[in-house]
Protein backbone atom coordinates (compact mmCIF):
# COMPACT_ATOMS: atom_id res chain seq x y z
CA UNK A 1 0.00 0.00 0.00
CA UNK A 2 1.26 3.37 -1.04
CA UNK A 3 1.43 6.18 1.11
CA UNK A 4 -1.90 8.03 -0.46
CA UNK A 5 -3.71 4.80 -0.18
CA UNK A 6 -2.49 4.65 3.66
CA UNK A 7 -4.21 7.96 4.27
CA UNK A 8 -7.08 7.39 2.14
CA UNK A 9 -8.42 4.05 4.06
CA UNK A 10 -10.96 4.26 6.14
CA UNK A 11 -9.46 3.21 9.19
CA UNK A 12 -6.62 5.83 9.26
CA UNK A 13 -9.24 8.53 8.59
CA UNK A 14 -11.08 7.14 11.76
CA UNK A 15 -8.11 7.15 13.69
CA UNK A 16 -6.77 9.85 12.41
CA UNK A 17 -6.00 13.44 15.09
CA UNK A 18 -7.95 16.32 13.58
CA UNK A 19 -7.15 19.88 15.46
CA UNK A 20 -9.53 21.71 13.47
CA UNK A 21 -11.87 22.08 16.34
CA UNK A 22 -11.14 24.89 19.23
CA UNK A 23 -12.25 22.56 22.12
CA UNK A 24 -11.16 19.53 22.65
CA UNK A 25 -12.94 17.55 25.82
CA UNK A 26 -10.50 16.84 28.51
CA UNK A 27 -10.74 13.03 27.88
CA UNK A 28 -9.86 14.00 23.87
CA UNK A 29 -6.50 15.37 25.01
CA UNK A 30 -5.46 12.89 27.93
CA UNK A 31 -5.90 10.14 25.34
CA UNK A 32 -3.99 11.75 23.01
CA UNK A 33 -0.62 10.35 24.28
CA UNK A 34 -2.42 6.63 25.38
CA UNK A 35 -3.24 6.05 22.14
CA UNK A 36 -1.31 3.52 20.11
CA UNK A 37 -1.06 2.69 16.56
CA UNK A 38 0.27 0.67 13.96
CA UNK A 39 3.84 1.24 13.58
CA UNK A 40 4.13 3.36 17.04
CA UNK A 41 7.54 2.16 18.68
CA UNK A 42 7.32 2.23 22.64
CA UNK A 43 9.99 4.59 22.64
CA UNK A 44 6.91 7.16 21.83
CA UNK A 45 7.14 10.68 23.49
CA UNK A 46 3.92 9.59 25.26
CA UNK A 47 5.43 6.29 25.86
CA UNK A 48 6.41 5.68 29.86
CA UNK A 49 9.49 4.02 29.83
CA UNK A 50 12.49 5.94 29.66
CA UNK A 51 13.53 8.24 27.20
CA UNK A 52 17.26 7.20 25.43
CA UNK A 53 18.70 10.16 26.57
CA UNK A 54 21.51 9.62 23.76
CA UNK A 55 19.28 10.65 21.12
CA UNK A 56 18.60 14.24 20.77
CA UNK A 57 15.59 16.04 22.46
CA UNK A 58 12.91 17.74 19.93
CA UNK A 59 11.56 20.74 21.25
CA UNK A 60 7.76 20.12 22.17
CA UNK A 61 6.41 22.80 20.15
CA UNK A 62 7.62 21.13 16.95
CA UNK A 63 5.52 18.14 17.78
CA UNK A 64 2.26 19.52 19.40
CA UNK A 65 0.85 22.96 18.45
CA UNK A 66 0.32 25.90 21.29
CA UNK A 67 -3.00 25.39 21.62
CA UNK A 68 -2.85 21.78 22.51
CA UNK A 69 -0.15 22.18 25.00
CA UNK A 70 -2.71 24.95 26.51
CA UNK A 71 -5.47 22.12 26.30
CA UNK A 72 -3.59 19.70 28.14
CA UNK A 73 -1.94 22.09 30.94
CA UNK A 74 -5.67 23.33 30.89
CA UNK A 75 -6.72 19.43 31.55
CA UNK A 76 -4.38 18.84 34.33
CA UNK A 77 -5.66 21.78 36.17
CA UNK A 78 -9.56 20.25 36.31
CA UNK A 79 -11.47 23.08 34.44
CA UNK A 80 -13.25 22.64 31.72
CA UNK A 81 -11.60 23.42 28.25
CA UNK A 82 -14.24 24.93 26.47
CA UNK A 83 -15.35 27.44 29.60
CA UNK A 84 -13.72 30.82 28.93
CA UNK A 85 -10.91 31.71 31.17
CA UNK A 86 -12.92 34.22 32.88
CA UNK A 87 -15.95 33.05 35.16
CA UNK A 88 -19.51 35.33 35.05
CA UNK A 89 -18.62 36.47 38.59
CA UNK A 90 -15.35 38.03 37.26
CA UNK A 91 -16.86 40.07 34.20
CA UNK A 92 -16.05 43.60 34.08
CA UNK A 93 -18.97 46.32 33.84
CA UNK A 94 -16.33 47.31 30.61
CA UNK A 95 -16.49 43.51 29.27
CA UNK A 96 -20.37 43.52 29.57
CA UNK A 97 -20.79 47.31 28.35
CA UNK A 98 -18.39 45.80 24.84
CA UNK A 99 -20.81 42.82 24.73
CA UNK A 100 -23.92 45.26 25.01
CA UNK A 101 -22.55 47.31 21.80
CA UNK A 102 -21.40 43.99 20.11
CA UNK A 103 -25.12 42.82 20.50
CA UNK A 104 -23.69 39.74 22.18
CA UNK A 105 -25.18 37.45 24.75
CA UNK A 106 -24.65 38.87 28.28
CA UNK A 107 -26.11 39.27 31.87
CA UNK A 108 -26.14 42.75 33.51
CA UNK A 109 -27.24 40.76 36.87
CA UNK A 110 -23.73 39.89 37.28
CA UNK A 111 -22.94 43.67 38.66
CA UNK A 112 -25.64 43.59 41.59
CA UNK A 113 -23.18 46.53 43.49
CA UNK A 114 -24.64 50.18 43.11
CA UNK A 115 -21.27 51.06 42.67
CA UNK A 116 -21.14 48.96 38.92
CA UNK A 117 -24.31 49.87 38.26
CA UNK A 118 -23.33 53.49 38.32
CA UNK A 119 -20.22 52.95 36.52
CA UNK A 120 -22.29 50.84 33.73
CA UNK A 121 -24.79 53.59 33.18
CA UNK A 122 -21.91 56.39 33.04
CA UNK A 123 -19.80 53.85 30.78
CA UNK A 124 -22.86 53.47 28.35
CA UNK A 125 -23.46 57.02 28.49
CA UNK A 126 -19.43 57.63 27.41
CA UNK A 127 -19.88 55.34 24.35
CA UNK A 128 -22.81 57.17 23.13
CA UNK A 129 -24.57 53.90 22.06
CA UNK A 130 -28.58 54.33 22.09
CA UNK A 131 -29.43 51.24 22.67
CA UNK A 132 -26.71 50.65 24.52
CA UNK A 133 -27.76 53.32 26.84
CA UNK A 134 -31.29 52.35 27.03
CA UNK A 135 -30.88 48.60 27.82
CA UNK A 136 -28.52 49.84 30.95
CA UNK A 137 -31.36 52.27 32.20
CA UNK A 138 -34.54 49.76 31.90
CA UNK A 139 -31.97 46.99 33.88
CA UNK A 140 -31.76 49.92 36.67
CA UNK A 141 -35.52 50.34 36.51
CA UNK A 142 -35.98 46.82 37.09
CA UNK A 143 -33.14 45.94 39.97
CA UNK A 144 -33.51 49.31 42.37
CA UNK A 145 -36.46 52.15 43.31
CA UNK A 146 -37.83 54.15 41.00
CA UNK A 147 -37.09 57.13 42.38
CA UNK A 148 -33.25 56.28 43.17
CA UNK A 149 -33.27 55.66 38.93
CA UNK A 150 -35.05 59.01 38.44
CA UNK A 151 -32.03 60.42 41.26
CA UNK A 152 -29.95 59.51 38.35
CA UNK A 153 -31.19 60.16 35.42
CA UNK A 154 -32.09 63.54 36.50
CA UNK A 155 -28.16 63.93 36.40
CA UNK A 156 -27.61 62.12 33.36
CA UNK A 157 -29.38 64.54 30.69
CA UNK A 158 -28.68 61.83 27.91
CA UNK A 159 -30.02 58.58 29.70
CA UNK A 160 -32.74 60.77 30.70
CA UNK A 161 -33.84 61.61 27.52
CA UNK A 162 -33.49 58.41 25.67
CA UNK A 163 -35.39 57.03 28.34
CA UNK A 164 -38.49 59.78 28.00
CA UNK A 165 -38.13 58.90 24.12
CA UNK A 166 -38.90 55.32 24.69
CA UNK A 167 -41.50 55.75 27.17
CA UNK A 168 -43.64 58.03 24.74
CA UNK A 169 -42.68 55.65 21.74
CA UNK A 170 -43.95 52.50 23.75
CA UNK A 171 -47.09 54.76 24.92
CA UNK A 172 -46.20 54.58 28.33
CA UNK A 173 -48.03 57.85 29.22
CA UNK A 174 -48.49 56.81 33.17
CA UNK A 175 -44.79 55.91 33.31
CA UNK A 176 -43.95 58.97 31.52
CA UNK A 177 -46.29 61.30 33.53
CA UNK A 178 -44.78 59.91 36.93
CA UNK A 179 -41.04 60.34 35.96
CA UNK A 180 -41.68 63.94 35.20
CA UNK A 181 -43.40 64.55 37.96
CA UNK A 182 -41.30 63.57 40.09
CA UNK A 183 -38.55 66.03 38.36
CA UNK A 184 -40.73 68.75 39.03
CA UNK A 185 -41.59 68.88 34.94
CA UNK A 186 -45.26 68.64 35.77
CA UNK A 187 -46.27 71.00 32.63
CA UNK A 188 -44.05 69.22 30.38
CA UNK A 189 -46.07 65.61 31.48
CA UNK A 190 -49.17 67.34 31.07
CA UNK A 191 -48.25 68.29 27.45
CA UNK A 192 -47.05 64.41 26.84
CA UNK A 193 -50.55 63.56 27.58
CA UNK A 194 -51.97 65.36 25.42
CA UNK A 195 -49.59 64.43 22.23
CA UNK A 196 -51.05 61.43 23.37
CA UNK A 197 -54.10 61.41 23.50
CA UNK A 198 -54.51 63.56 20.32
CA UNK A 199 -52.24 60.57 18.62
CA UNK A 200 -54.41 57.54 20.07
CA UNK A 201 -58.24 58.81 19.61
CA UNK A 202 -57.94 59.12 16.07
CA UNK A 203 -60.92 60.10 14.60
CA UNK A 204 -62.91 59.76 17.81
CA UNK A 205 -63.51 63.45 18.22
CA UNK A 206 -66.41 62.09 20.98
CA UNK A 207 -63.50 60.32 23.41
CA UNK A 208 -60.85 62.90 22.53
CA UNK A 209 -62.66 65.84 23.62
CA UNK A 210 -63.69 64.06 27.09
CA UNK A 211 -60.39 63.18 27.76
CA UNK A 212 -59.12 66.98 26.87
CA UNK A 213 -61.93 68.06 29.02
CA UNK A 214 -60.63 65.96 32.07
CA UNK A 215 -56.98 67.23 31.08
CA UNK A 216 -57.78 71.27 31.21
CA UNK A 217 -60.09 70.69 34.50
CA UNK A 218 -57.53 68.16 36.76
CA UNK A 219 -54.05 69.89 35.49
CA UNK A 220 -53.90 72.79 32.95
CA UNK A 221 -57.11 74.87 35.17
CA UNK A 222 -54.61 75.34 38.33
CA UNK A 223 -52.97 77.59 40.13
CA UNK A 224 -49.32 78.06 37.92
CA UNK A 225 -50.02 76.43 34.77
CA UNK A 226 -48.12 77.53 31.22
CA UNK A 227 -50.60 80.11 30.20
CA UNK A 228 -49.88 79.54 26.25
CA UNK A 229 -49.90 75.69 26.95
CA UNK A 230 -53.19 76.62 28.27
CA UNK A 231 -54.53 78.79 25.28
CA UNK A 232 -53.28 75.97 22.81
CA UNK A 233 -55.30 72.64 24.91
CA UNK A 234 -58.25 75.55 25.05
CA UNK A 235 -58.20 76.29 21.27
CA UNK A 236 -58.00 72.25 20.36
CA UNK A 237 -60.74 71.60 22.59
CA UNK A 238 -62.58 74.50 20.47
CA UNK A 239 -61.96 73.41 17.27
CA UNK A 240 -63.57 69.82 18.12
CA UNK A 241 -66.16 71.03 19.61
CA UNK A 242 -67.03 72.96 15.96
CA UNK A 243 -65.71 69.57 14.34
CA UNK A 244 -68.63 67.86 16.59
CA UNK A 245 -71.13 70.01 15.28
CA UNK A 246 -70.33 69.80 11.65
CA UNK A 247 -70.71 65.66 11.84
CA UNK A 248 -68.44 65.02 8.92
CA UNK A 249 -65.42 62.60 9.47
CA UNK A 250 -63.53 63.91 6.57
CA UNK A 251 -63.09 66.85 9.37
CA UNK A 252 -62.37 64.39 12.28
CA UNK A 253 -59.01 65.33 14.09
CA UNK A 254 -57.97 67.50 11.42
CA UNK A 255 -56.04 71.02 12.11
CA UNK A 256 -57.42 74.32 11.98
CA UNK A 257 -56.22 75.45 8.78
CA UNK A 258 -57.50 72.48 7.07
CA UNK A 259 -61.46 72.86 8.12
CA UNK A 260 -61.22 76.46 6.69
CA UNK A 261 -59.75 75.05 3.31
CA UNK A 262 -62.72 72.72 3.98
CA UNK A 263 -65.10 75.82 4.76
CA UNK A 264 -63.15 77.92 1.43
CA UNK A 265 -64.26 75.67 -1.00
CA UNK A 266 -67.59 74.24 -0.14
CA UNK A 267 -69.26 77.09 2.07
CA UNK A 268 -67.53 79.96 0.78
CA UNK A 269 -70.78 81.78 0.13
CA UNK A 270 -72.24 80.88 3.71
CA UNK A 271 -72.34 84.37 5.81
CA UNK A 272 -70.44 85.34 8.65
CA UNK A 273 -72.31 83.72 12.30
CA UNK A 274 -73.55 80.20 10.46
CA UNK A 275 -70.87 77.56 11.83
CA UNK A 276 -69.28 76.61 8.67
CA UNK A 277 -68.68 79.70 7.47
CA UNK A 278 -65.01 80.31 6.49
CA UNK A 279 -64.95 84.15 8.93
CA UNK A 280 -66.43 82.01 11.69
CA UNK A 281 -63.97 79.06 11.70
CA UNK A 282 -61.43 81.98 11.58
CA UNK A 283 -62.98 83.61 14.21
CA UNK A 284 -63.35 80.87 16.28
CA UNK A 285 -59.98 79.71 16.12
CA UNK A 286 -58.31 83.20 15.61
CA UNK A 287 -56.36 82.17 12.62
CA UNK A 288 -54.08 85.17 11.47
CA UNK A 289 -55.32 87.34 8.42
CA UNK A 290 -52.06 86.19 6.48
CA UNK A 291 -52.84 82.46 7.05
CA UNK A 292 -56.66 82.80 5.69
CA UNK A 293 -55.39 84.41 2.82
CA UNK A 294 -52.84 81.82 2.03
CA UNK A 295 -55.47 79.44 2.35
CA UNK A 296 -58.65 81.20 0.52
CA UNK A 297 -55.46 81.94 -2.62
CA UNK A 298 -54.90 78.11 -2.73
CA UNK A 299 -58.50 76.64 -2.39
CA UNK A 300 -59.69 79.09 -4.80
CA UNK A 301 -56.57 78.89 -7.27
CA UNK A 302 -56.54 75.55 -7.40
CA UNK A 303 -60.56 75.01 -8.37
CA UNK A 304 -59.40 78.12 -10.78
CA UNK A 305 -61.81 80.27 -8.99
CA UNK A 306 -59.95 83.83 -10.20
CA UNK A 307 -62.60 85.95 -10.00
CA UNK A 308 -62.41 85.06 -6.18
CA UNK A 309 -58.83 85.69 -6.18
CA UNK A 310 -59.21 88.78 -7.96
CA UNK A 311 -61.92 89.92 -5.64
CA UNK A 312 -59.72 88.90 -2.40
CA UNK A 313 -56.62 90.22 -3.19
CA UNK A 314 -57.66 93.46 -5.48
CA UNK A 315 -59.50 97.02 -4.31
CA UNK A 316 -60.61 99.64 -6.38
CA UNK A 317 -59.11 102.68 -4.73
CA UNK A 318 -60.99 106.65 -4.33
CA UNK A 319 -59.97 107.37 -8.04
CA UNK A 320 -60.79 103.71 -9.41
CA UNK A 321 -57.29 102.28 -9.51
CA UNK A 322 -56.90 99.11 -9.16
CA UNK A 323 -54.77 97.95 -5.80
CA UNK A 324 -53.82 95.20 -4.14
CA UNK A 325 -54.43 94.33 -0.64
CA UNK A 326 -53.32 91.09 0.87
CA UNK A 327 -51.19 90.14 3.57
CA UNK A 328 -49.16 87.99 2.11
CA UNK A 329 -45.58 89.83 1.11
CA UNK A 330 -45.99 90.97 -2.15
CA UNK A 331 -42.93 88.78 -3.35
CA UNK A 332 -44.32 85.41 -1.63
CA UNK A 333 -47.53 86.47 -3.65
CA UNK A 334 -46.08 86.85 -7.25
CA UNK A 335 -44.35 83.53 -6.50
CA UNK A 336 -47.29 81.51 -5.27
CA UNK A 337 -49.33 83.26 -8.04
CA UNK A 338 -47.10 82.02 -10.72
CA UNK A 339 -46.47 78.58 -9.54
CA UNK A 340 -51.00 78.52 -9.59
CA UNK A 341 -51.12 79.90 -13.50
CA UNK A 342 -52.50 82.85 -12.80
CA UNK A 343 -53.42 85.44 -15.18
CA UNK A 344 -51.05 87.65 -15.94
CA UNK A 345 -53.60 90.69 -15.75
CA UNK A 346 -53.62 89.63 -12.01
CA UNK A 347 -49.91 89.01 -11.79
CA UNK A 348 -49.32 92.86 -13.85
CA UNK A 349 -52.09 94.27 -11.16
CA UNK A 350 -49.71 92.76 -8.25
CA UNK A 351 -46.59 93.98 -9.72
CA UNK A 352 -47.80 97.48 -9.43
CA UNK A 353 -47.62 97.45 -5.45
CA UNK A 354 -43.76 96.79 -6.17
CA UNK A 355 -42.65 100.03 -4.85
CA UNK A 356 -38.67 99.48 -6.03
CA UNK A 357 -38.66 99.89 -9.58
CA UNK A 358 -35.59 97.94 -9.69
CA UNK A 359 -37.16 94.80 -8.23
CA UNK A 360 -40.42 95.54 -10.42
CA UNK A 361 -38.33 95.32 -13.08
CA UNK A 362 -36.78 92.16 -11.91
CA UNK A 363 -39.76 90.32 -10.49
CA UNK A 364 -41.68 91.14 -14.48
CA UNK A 365 -38.54 89.85 -15.93
CA UNK A 366 -38.33 86.30 -14.08
CA UNK A 367 -42.29 85.73 -14.31
CA UNK A 368 -42.31 87.14 -17.95
CA UNK A 369 -45.07 89.72 -17.34
CA UNK A 370 -43.78 91.56 -21.15
CA UNK A 371 -46.51 94.36 -20.41
CA UNK A 372 -44.30 95.39 -16.86
CA UNK A 373 -41.12 94.88 -18.14
CA UNK A 374 -42.22 97.64 -21.50
CA UNK A 375 -43.54 100.13 -19.03
CA UNK A 376 -40.83 99.99 -16.58
CA UNK A 377 -38.25 100.23 -19.08
CA UNK A 378 -39.72 103.39 -20.67
CA UNK A 379 -40.36 104.70 -17.32
CA UNK A 380 -36.53 104.59 -17.06
CA UNK A 381 -36.53 106.21 -20.20
CA UNK A 382 -33.90 102.93 -21.51
CA UNK A 383 -34.33 103.05 -24.92
CA UNK A 384 -31.50 100.76 -25.92
CA UNK A 385 -32.78 98.13 -22.97
CA UNK A 386 -35.78 98.36 -24.39
CA UNK A 387 -34.89 97.88 -27.84
CA UNK A 388 -33.04 94.76 -27.06
CA UNK A 389 -36.15 93.68 -25.13
CA UNK A 390 -38.26 94.08 -27.87
CA UNK A 391 -35.77 91.84 -29.71
CA UNK A 392 -36.59 88.72 -27.67
CA UNK A 393 -40.31 88.71 -27.58
CA UNK A 394 -42.32 87.20 -30.61
CA UNK A 395 -42.52 89.37 -33.67
CA UNK A 396 -46.30 90.75 -34.22
CA UNK A 397 -47.42 89.12 -30.78
CA UNK A 398 -49.63 91.92 -28.55
CA UNK A 399 -46.51 92.86 -26.37
CA UNK A 400 -44.09 92.68 -29.37
CA UNK A 401 -46.69 95.68 -30.71
CA UNK A 402 -46.66 97.38 -27.67
CA UNK A 403 -43.35 97.65 -27.47
CA UNK A 404 -42.65 99.34 -30.86
CA UNK A 405 -45.24 101.47 -30.43
CA UNK A 406 -43.51 102.43 -26.64
CA UNK A 407 -39.92 103.24 -28.65
CA UNK A 408 -42.21 105.67 -31.48
CA UNK A 409 -43.74 107.71 -28.64
CA UNK A 410 -42.25 110.82 -28.94
CA UNK A 411 -43.27 112.59 -25.67
CA UNK A 412 -40.80 109.98 -23.85
CA UNK A 413 -37.32 111.56 -23.53
CA UNK A 414 -35.03 109.02 -24.25
CA UNK A 415 -32.09 108.95 -22.13
CA UNK A 416 -29.89 106.51 -24.93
Amino acid sequence: MDDDDYWNSSETKSNALSFDDDVLSPQEILAIGQRQYSGQKDDSIFANTVVNTSKPLLPLNTLISPKVVDLLLLAQSGKDPGSDRTTDNEETVAMTLKKLVLNRRCSLHLHRSMKSKKEMLDGAIAIGDGNTILTVVLFLIQTLNKKLVYELLSSRPVALNHYISFLQNEGKITELTDLLTMLGRGQEAVMYQFQHYVKTQGNNVEGLLKKLTHLMANHLNQPGSDAQQVKMVADYVKLLEWQKYANKSELNNKSALWCLAYCCANNWNDTVGNMMSPMTVCQRQQISPLQYDWVVLNVHAKSARWDVVESLFTKKDWFGRTTVSSHIPIETLLARLNDVCADKRLMATCLAKVTSVEDRLRLAQMYKVEAVVIETLAKQKDRLALTNYKMTLNPQSEVYILAENTLRDTSIKWKN
